[in-house]
């Protein structure tokens, strides 16, 4: 072989070995472009799912919080949800979090764990000092006295509300309430506690819209949330209550609305004065919509059965029969509706909440349309269909006798 020949066997033999090596190094780039698509999908592990209004789910892992959106990484890419849509979250724990768990303490090493958990607190260790505090608590009333139990509960509230786990929080406030002196202060503790339960957990911890971070906050605001709880079952009472076209079912009804508003004084003292009216409306709401609804009824029945059928009730006793039946009804639904708006006046003067019946202005219009169906409608027919000026006859039941005999 000459000497042309071997240099170019060399430059073939050198190509070759260049072209495997970028096969081999593009290989490995690939391979390592693979891992770091496993890293990113292993990064990617659901965290979290959120369920919107319209039924539609998205699992992944969220990255971004707003008051307005939440932003969730999945695995078919990034999706930002506005908050009015989201219907549901679910958080899966976070390995990376060690939340509260009680710390096993020995009795004689309690007084030291107790000065740990109070330093903890001030450091804002959370975690470390709501562990503490909830072994402390474990202890015996021996190893642990009460005084420190009291501090200790106000503090492991603190503790589980800064790390948003309302669970704990609602516990911590049920073990206060079985260790304080007083039957209202325990049940202040447990309506915090149920104010708890029924917390807002979408965006951090809320009662009634506004964020719940410590021991003293949680109470002023669950203070606020139980007696608008209250009032809402007061008003509900009177929205369910019936027969109040009888004045002693009237005045029943006042005074269960009355106690129950009553109950509110412990959480908000003077409570049930400032609110006495706004209760008590619901009763006017209830008389108010019956009588409505029987001028409704009322109105059609007289023109499609009451007022025909006593044209013809004087001389058919199959007619007659049928109007008693139907005016019999008739008039026990316009008296009640009458009988219900009287009464709430009287019951209004009463209860010192004029407010119920003369702010109404829709009663004196309703009572004169009640008043209005007390008689017969103008049809063809009767004698004062043509005469503007004469009043129909009174609705009445007709007396069956010798007329049909």
């Amino acid at each position: 072989m000459g000497a042309g020949s071997k240099n170019k066997a060399r430059v073939a033999e050198k190509v070759a070995n260049e072209q495997e090596g970028t096969v081999v190094k593009s290989q490995v780039c690939i391979v390592a472009a693979g891992v770091c698509v496993l890293a990113a999908v292993a990064a990617t592990v659901p965290a979290a799912t959120i369920v919107t209004s319209s039924n539609q789910t998205f699992i992944g892992k969220i990255v971004e919080e707003t008051p307005t959106h939440i932003v969730i990484r999945t695995e078919s890419g990034t999706v930002t949800v506005p908050l009015v849509t989201i219907a549901m979250i679910e958080r899966d724990a976070d390995p990376k979090k060690r939340g509260i768990v009680p710390e096993r303490i020995q009795p004689a090493d309690a007084p030291k764990a107790f000065g740990r958990a109070k330093a903890a607190v001030a450091k804002g260790d959370w975690v470390s000092a709501g562990s503490l505090l909830a072994g402390l608590l474990e202890l015996p009333g021996t190893s642990f006295p009460h005084e420190n139990r009291l501090a200790a509960t106000a503090a492991l509230a603190t503790c589980y509300l800064q790390v948003k786990d309302a669970e704990g929080a609602a516990k911590a406030f049920t073990q206060r309430a079985a260790l304080v002196a007083g039957e209202s202060n325990k049940q202040r503790l447990l309506a915090t506690a149920e104010a708890i339960e029924n917390a807002n957990t979408l965006m951090g911890l809320t009662i009634d819209g506004k964020t719940v971070s410590s021991y003293d906050e949680a109470i002023t605001i669950a203070m606020i949330w139980k007696v608008k709880q209250l009032l809402a079952e007061a008003r509900e009472i009177g929205a369910k209550a019936t027969k109040l076209n009888n004045l002693e079912k009237l005045d029943e009804a006042g005074k269960r609305i009355a106690a129950k508003l009553g109950e509110a004084d412990l959480y908000s003292p003077g409570f049930s004065v400032t609110n006495r009216e706004a209760a008590l409306t619901s009763l006017a709401d209830n008389i108010i919509q019956a009588a409505r609804k029987a001028v409704q009824i009322c109105t059609a029945e007289r023109i499609a059965n009451i007022s025909p059928y006593w044209k013809t009730g004087g001389t058919s006793l199959k007619h007659a029969m049928r109007y008693n039946n139907y005016t019999r009804n008739y008039l026990e639904r316009r008296m009640a509706a009458e009988d219900g708006l009287k009464n709430l006046k009287t019951f209004a003067t009463k209860a010192q909440t004029p407010g119920i019946y003369a702010k109404r202005a829709e009663i004196a219009p309703l009572l004169k349309q009640l008043d209005a169906l007390q008689y017969h409608a103008k049809i063809l027919g009767m004698p004062s269909a043509d005469m503007p000026s004469v009043q129909p006859p009174r609705i009445r039941l007709i007396v069956i006798g010798s007329q049909f005999k």
